[in-house]
């Protein structure tokens, strides 16, 4: 005979379903919203405060670099061979030879240096070169403070030739930026007399920059002085500046055409006397190459095309030619090595 299942052993019945009538949750407090909207908008504000759109204007120096950069081609004659070689993280040597050029003194057609960079630790580079004249320069950086609000930063350069002439030299750079300001302190030997040097960048807008530099050269017992402003927009940059040097207004414009393809700029410079010189420039990127010219307003014509062959390995052609002056330099160099 079968046996009978009990009451007991049957299975337990399934748990009720939740009631549809029943009434939903109570709201938060209006304390606990307003209290955790306004640690949200904290949070924006902490987000957008920590994000400046200003930046740092970076040195005198380089001032109207960007737009300079596009119109001044440097451009050379004969055969060039760069060899660069990095032996380990902190070594990197390299060998230079020009052949057959007019960029060095008569009677010599021949060029070779050989510079070597040490990386002492993080924040130090010295930087050691020597040629085949016997001429020696020996550079020494050092970041000493780098922090978001303050950087501290000096460079000296000192360079000695066989004659122990005017040419030697030994200058010191005390550099100091903030977050939208930059100065320079130049201070020692040039040219057979001393050398005092001060300049002062300052970012007005994250636009608008202004600055400007004087600058006493004992040897020629003068005091110059020079000032700019430049104005960076979307696409392009414009750029005035009084060199006192050169005791010319320079104006520079660059466009960027297409986004790491194509490049314009445009340079005019004004004497006092109101003689005038406009240069023209582009510079276009390809899939393996770079060709870059400029025109000047004389009908000279400056390019530069660089090919790359590999990876570490540039093969590079120069050309220059003036009618008006009788000019004309070509020449052609191979670059190996980073």
């Amino acid at each position: 005979m079968g046996a009978k299942l009990s009451r007991c052993d049957a299975p337990p019945a399934p748990p009720p379903l939740p009631s549809t009538n029943s009434p939903p949750p109570p709201p938060p407090d209006a304390d606990e919203k307003g209290e955790a909207a306004a640690e949200k908008n904290d949070s924006i504000s902490e987000a957008i405060s920590s994000v400046s759109a200003y930046s740092n204007p970076g040195p005198w120096e380089a001032f109207n670099s960007e737009c300079k950069r596009v119109v001044f081609l440097d451009t050379f004659d004969g055969a060039k061979v760069d060899l660069s070689k990095q032996l380990s993280p902190f070594l990197l040597i390299n060998h230079n030879w020009m052949l057959g050029t007019t960029a060095v003194p008569d009677p010599m057609k021949n060029f070779y240096s050989f510079t070597t960079q040490v990386m002492v630790d993080e924040q130090t580079a010295v930087i050691g070169r020597i040629d085949a004249g016997g001429t020696v320069e020996a550079r020494v950086h050092r970041g000493w403070l780098q922090s978001e609000d303050l950087q501290v930063a000096t460079k000296v350069v000192a360079v000695a030739t066989p004659e122990f002439n005017e040419n030697n030299q030994m200058v010191m750079d005390v550099d100091v930026g903030g977050k939208t300001w930059s100065g320079q302190v130049k201070m020692g030997s040039l040219h057979g007399g001393n050398i005092l040097g001060l300049s002062y960048v300052q970012s007005i807008t994250p636009s608008l920059t202004i600055g400007g530099d004087a600058l006493h050269l004992g040897s020629q017992g003068a005091s110059i002085g020079s000032y700019g402003v430049r104005y960076a927009g979307t696409d392009w940059i414009g750029c005035g500046q009084w060199s006192g040097l050169q005791q010319a207004m320079m104006i520079n414009y660059k466009r960027t055409v297409t986004p790491n393809r194509v490049t314009l700029g445009a340079e005019l410079q004004i004497a006092p006397t109101f003689d005038t010189a406009v240069s023209f420039g582009g510079e276009f990127n390809l899939k393996q190459s770079k060709f870059s010219t400029v025109v000047d307003g004389g009908g000279g014509i400056k390019s530069v095309l660089e090919a790359r062959l590999g990876p570490a390995a540039t093969l590079v052609f120069s050309g220059e030619v003036d009618h008006g002056k009788d000019v004309y330099k070509f020449g052609y160099g191979l670059t190996i090595g980073g």
